[in-house]
């Protein structure tokens, strides 16, 4: 699996979250809200305005490794598993003018680089104004590549 700050290429969709948890996938046909395995509803493309994440960031360029070699080493120290999971944020879907928010699970403690929360908007504005693109979603890996292209350009 690919992933790409709150992006992760899953099986013949793209998981904006962690997909262990609280997440979105997008799929060519249309967009699941879901929390780990379960369904919690489905989204059309056709009446979606708008996706925007609401996740702490950060100006590390690598805060998932800080995070888990702290963690890591706290946990080694304690001898126990601290039970530290990374709080949620939040996605809001705007679909035919309403927003919708959920919660949206992050894949490590710590906020994501910044530049990467920028190209996952990027991306997802595209996929909302070019339906066309769509089709990419069933294999999602070269998106994730998109993604950092379009972060690395809001730098």
């Amino acid at each position: 699996m690919k992933r790409y700050g709150p992006l992760i290429a899953v099986p013949g969709a793209l998981a904006v979250g962690d997909p262990g948890r609280n997440h979105v996938r997008l799929t060519p046909d249309a967009v699941i809200l879901r929390e780990g395995a379960e369904n919690r509803g489905i989204v059309t493309w056709d009446g979606l305005d708008r996706i925007t994440l609401d996740v702490p960031t950060t100006r590390f360029r690598l805060p998932g490794l800080v995070g888990t070699v702290v963690l890591g080493a706290l946990t080694a120290i304690a001898l126990s598993d601290l039970g530290v999971d990374p709080d949620d944020g939040r996605v809001t879907l705007v679909v035919d003018g309403e927003p919708r928010v959920m919660p949206l699970s992050r894949h490590h403690v710590g906020g994501y680089w910044g530049p990467t929360v920028d190209g996952a908007h990027h991306l997802l504005a595209h996929l909302i104004a070019h339906p066309e693109q769509r089709a990419l979603l069933a294999h999602p890996e070269p998106l994730v590549d998109i993604a950092a292209l379009l972060a690395r350009e809001s730098i």
